[in-house]
């Protein structure tokens, strides 16, 4: 069996503010522990992420999160309101006939939205790729 990854945190210099964006962004829960220092995030489906307080945001090449969501640039639009900065409009990726667009938080994190050949929805119908 393969080593699995079981678990990724994300770093930011103020916790809180981090955790807000996300739960306003993706409705994520989080649990504190201890507040200000670390909180896991509850996103409904294992692993679980976390934000954990570093000094410093992120810089230079860092990992990205991919989430799924329904409709990328509305959550684009959502998170550069929030303060995030576009790393790309949502654009096509044929080899898995996908689309997606992605964003850096105020914190230096990168997150990817992504949408697969319609399998992912919530509006009650598929999307078309």
């Amino acid at each position: 069996m393969p080593n699995p990854v079981i678990f990724m945190d994300l770093p930011s210099p103020d916790v809180e503010a981090t955790s807000a964006f996300y739960a306003a962004l993706f409705g994520w829960e989080f649990k504190r522990r201890p507040a200000d220092e670390f909180s896991e995030v509850l996103p409904g489906v294992k692993p679980n992420l976390g934000i954990r307080r570093e000094a410093r945001p992120a810089v230079g090449p860092v990992p990205r999160i991919y989430v799924m969501v329904d409709e990328p640039p509305a959550y684009l639009d959502k998170a550069v309101a929030a303060g995030a900065s576009v790393l790309w409009e949502e654009k096509p990726w044929a080899e898995f006939e996908a689309r997606y667009a992605a964003f850096r938080d105020p914190w230096g994190n990168e997150v990817v939205l992504w949408r697969d050949k319609g399998t992912y929805f919530t509006h009650g119908h598929a999307h078309q790729v």
